[in-house]
């Protein structure tokens, strides 16, 4: 094997190993997210601090309709909604703050920060 050959399978060895750790920090930094945020037609309504949160239910009233969110178990997800198509409550619970919880009829928006 030639130097050359050897110094790019090096550098490719180092890169792909310098991603792999990028990775996986960003998606563990995703775990430690307890902080949720619900707003309700863009105003900031709750913030909830699911690590010390206690187990909860209650509704979210907007001009456009009524969610019902749950926070259990250091989680928080919507359970009932009066919007026609449920992607809200179908979401189940909030585990990254990549992918919100979203009710686009109640205008509703449910995120980890």
């Amino acid at each position: 094997m030639t130097k050359k050959k050897l110094a790019v399978i090096i550098t490719a060895a180092v890169l792909f190993i310098a991603a792999l750790i990028f990775t996986l920090t960003a998606l563990l930094s995703g775990l430690e997210k307890h902080i949720a945020e619900i707003t309700s037609e863009g105003n900031v309504i709750r913030v909830i601090d699911l690590s010390t949160a206690p187990d909860e239910t209650f509704s979210v009233e907007s001009a456009n309709g009524t969610n019902t969110v749950t926070v259990k178990n250091g989680t928080i997800s919507v359970t009932e909604a009066s919007c026609p198509d449920k992607i809200c409550v179908n979401h189940g619970e909030l585990r990254t703050e990549m992918l919100p919880i979203v009710c686009l009829p109640n205008r509703l928006v449910i995120t980890l920060k």
